[in-house]
């Protein structure tokens, strides 16, 4: 969509391709939610849009993408990328901000259709995520939230390098859970001794919706080898 440049984002690791849904891709997407993202009674999220049967669930992860893309603004967004495995989706990873000219603080969240658990795929969602903000955007400082039950998330943070940034208190679905447990990551410590091979492309044609000025070479795509 040339009025959408952002679909023009593409994100690549070894084994996965992040990227803008199409429509056809996103009614996929929100199939492999309603099969399962998480057991029955497991708290993962503190919007509970896991919460109701299969097609409810579907038609939440549908809104939350048309929200997301209504909602956009230079400084303020929600980047919510379907995630592929051999062409096939697989899940969600999500980049936002708040402010992001003045914080320069970025949060991830992520989700994987059970059945794609529990292969690597989480890890190298999230350093696709991270390589971005901090080596593209030029974030700082990236911020991480999961609830205990959330042990899949928890363990990408320790293993990735994050930091304990304590815990929240969040009302989910009228219940006070202060089970919420917040790491962060800046990127001094992403950089420091890490090799990053994400191959980043269309970036250039979309850097001006994180209201970020076009550079000369904005259109090369990238590799990065650090």
């Amino acid at each position: 969509m040339r009025h959408w440049p952002l679909t023009q984002l593409v994100l690549t690791t070894t084994d996965l391709v992040l990227r803008i849904p199409t429509e056809h891709e996103l009614d996929n997407l929100a199939q492999v939610a309603a099969e399962g993202v998480h057991p029955p009674g497991a708290v993962h999220f503190p919007q509970p849009w896991t919460t109701g049967t299969p097609e409810e669930v579907a038609i939440n992860v549908v809104q939350n993408h048309w929200w997301a893309r209504g909602d956009w603004r230079e400084d303020n967004w929600r980047l919510f990328l379907a995630v592929f495995h051999d062409g096939t989706v697989i899940g969600q990873q999500s980049l936002s901000a708040r402010h992001f000219h003045t914080t320069r603080e970025a949060r991830t969240g992520c989700w994987l259709g059970q059945r794609f658990q529990r292969r690597g795929f989480g890890t190298q969602m999230r350093t696709a995520a991270l390589d971005f903000a901090f080596q593209f955007l030029g974030a700082v400082r990236t911020t991480s939230t999961a609830f205990t039950d959330n042990t899949g998330s928890r363990q990408i943070s320790k293993k990735l390098g994050y930091a304990p940034n304590g815990t929240r208190r969040l009302a989910v679905e009228g219940q006070r859970l202060t089970e919420a447990h917040e790491s962060a990551i800046t990127k001094e410590q992403w950089l420091s001794g890490r090799q990053h091979t994400t191959v980043v492309n269309g970036f250039g044609e979309c850097r001006h919706m994180f209201g970020i000025p076009p550079t000369p070479t904005s259109s090369v795509d990238v590799i990065l080898h650090v």
